[in-house]
């Protein structure tokens, strides 16, 4: 897979302060990681390198296969409102019949 500056489309040198791209729109989570540009590049930098919990990894991976969301449940129930279809982990297969 490599390292995330080895992706062509990558916005992570910008933000990692590697080279400058003045094209990259700054969205507010990372402009809200330092005061100073430094700050934030570093952080931001830091923060990839601790790469994705395997807990985590497994939740997306599963979700991607299923085509699902994976979030919380407020953000589950958004996206619901706003889809008016219900997106959310479920079990494989189709749910048991009834018993009467």
């Amino acid at each position: 897979m490599g390292r995330p500056e080895q992706h062509r489309w990558s916005s992570f040198g910008a933000k990692a302060g590697l080279w400058e791209d003045r094209r990259l729109d700054l969205d507010p989570c990372y402009l809200a990681m330092g005061e100073t540009e430094q700050q934030r590049q570093s952080r931001y930098a830091a923060f990839v390198s601790r790469g994705v919990r395997p807990s985590e990894l497994m939740l997306i991976r599963e979700a991607l296969q299923r085509g699902q969301l994976t979030g919380s449940e407020r953000f589950v129930d958004e996206i619901d409102r706003k889809l008016g279809v219900r997106v959310e982990r479920r079990g494989q297969g189709r749910p048991a019949k009834c018993k009467k």
